[in-house]
């Protein structure tokens, strides 16, 4: 008997094998005889009355296997094995996540490749997890975080961690990293941002290949000079599409600020409707207002984010249409606003004065004039009430006629004749109204 030798395979398979030539030379029975073995296994020898056979059901443990070969003429022979099974020795996986990784806006699409990791016998699981301190933004696509290979998309600028954990089929493991370091769009400083009105799903390539056009032929430049850089959604029904204009040179770009002044003046002043789509607005994605120094510019709407207790200048901004700012103090404003209130309600009460005061009537003074021939007596019963002095009685020696606002001859109050009756009771009497007695006869008229 020639016994060959034997394997142990991955299922602790042993076959015991013998020379093809010997075999077939030998027209008798073979047997495979399984002696001793550890207590409690359960060996199973398949094709024991073969050339080769195959033990099954091996553990860890002592073996003795007895092969016996016997020919026609009854002649037999045998021969002993000895099979020792030790435990198996299971190395621990190595991981490989790949070399460290540079990108650069706008691209923002990568893949990791951790399939290089190794096993003594084979990994059967990969699992990426990203680091803690790591940017929060961007996809993992279709569950690679699972697989040897993770597919990123939507990074943004930034440093992000990668940890790869392998484990193999014992549940040994090993862990790598990798750094994914982002860096910022060279022409972020130039690019332009035009909202349009219509939906994103709406705008086709035909349509995006003319507006193209027709702001090359409003910038003045060629079509292939635009350079599109993204397309998406910007609210339910508008798109903002992300370009930049390539100057007279290769690497030279045209500032964003100059391309946004000169489609502003024309797009939303000169030609309104010029454009396939109506403009909503045109702007720098990075905002560079000032804001006065006293507020900080919102990067989504790209306007001035005022500090407290200072606010826009609406007079700039909308009159002028200047840029957004933070001029105005609110303090200022109020005291202001306050003044002028005072001042216009001033203006008003002395208009309502006035306004008033040319209503009311005013009534003319009556004037008298002294009539000529007059003797004492008589300028005594005109002398005015009350010791009042009229200035005319002075200078005039006529009677006082009147010239009041009526100008009728039944407004004259003093006549001659009414003096003569006047005088003649007041004789009878013995005195005039004024109280200065005097004798009245008919040859002092």
């Amino acid at each position: 008997v020639n016994i060959l030798g034997f394997f142990i395979t991955k299922n602790i398979k042993i076959c015991i094998c013998g020379p093809l030539n010997y075999f077939q030379a030998v027209t008798g029975a073979l047997s495979t005889q399984a002696l001793s073995f550890p207590s409690g296994s359960n060996v199973n020898i398949v094709g024991k009355d073969k050339a080769v056979a195959t033990v099954l059901g091996l553990q860890v443990g002592f073996y003795q296997l007895r092969l016996t070969v016997t020919d026609q003429q009854g002649l037999n022979s045998s021969k002993m094995l000895a099979i020792i099974v030790k435990e198996e020795v299971n190395g621990c996986p190595v991981a490989n996540a790949g070399g460290n990784q540079v990108l650069s806006l706008p691209n923002n699409s990568i893949t990791l490749d951790g399939s290089r990791s190794t096993d003594d016998q084979a990994i059967v699981s990969y699992l990426w997890t990203r680091d803690g301190q790591s940017p929060a933004a961007g996809e993992v696509l279709h569950g690679s975080d699972h697989d040897a290979l993770l597919q990123l998309a939507n990074l943004v600028e930034g440093k992000y961690i990668f940890h790869l954990t392998v484990t193999d089929a014992k549940g040994k493991s090993d862990t790598d990293s990798i750094l994914v370091k982002v860096r910022p769009d060279s022409r972020k400083d130039d690019l332009v941002e035009l909202v349009l009105h219509v939906e994103v799903s709406r705008l086709t390539e035909q349509q995006k290949e003319t507006l193209v056009q027709q702001l090359a032929v409003v910038l003045g430049v060629r079509d292939e000079d635009i350079k599109v850089q993204k397309i998406q959604a910007h609210s339910d029904s508008s798109t903002v599409l992300t370009f930049y204009v390539q100057g007279r040179w290769p690497d030279s770009v045209r500032k964003g600020a100059d391309v946004v002044g000169s489609l502003q003046k024309r797009l939303m002043r000169e030609k309104v409707d010029f454009l396939l789509f109506k403009a909503l607005r045109i702007d720098t994605v990075v905002c560079f207002l000032q804001c006065s120094g006293h507020g900080h510019c919102d990067p989504f709407t790209k306007r001035c984010a005022c500090y407290p207790f200072w606010t826009e200048n609406p007079l700039w901004h909308y009159l002028y249409e200047g840029e957004s700012n933070c001029e105005w103090n609110i303090l200022y404003v109020i005291l202001s606003v306050f003044l002028a209130i005072v001042i216009i309600g001033g203006i008003c009460w002395i208009c309502n004065c006035c306004c008033k005061r040319k209503r009311t009537k005013v009534r003319k003074k009556t004037k008298y004039t002294i009539l000529d021939d007059m003797d004492d007596q008589e300028r005594v019963a005109l002398r005015p009430k009350y010791g009042v002095k009229h200035r005319s009685t002075e200078h005039n020696s006529s009677l006082m006629v009147s010239e009041s606002e009526f100008e009728s001859d039944q407004n004259t109050l003093f006549n001659r004749e009414t003096i003569e009756k006047e005088n003649y009771k007041a004789g009878m009497n013995g005195s005039l109204k004024n109280g200065v007695p005097f004798n009245y006869h008919p040859k002092n008229r």
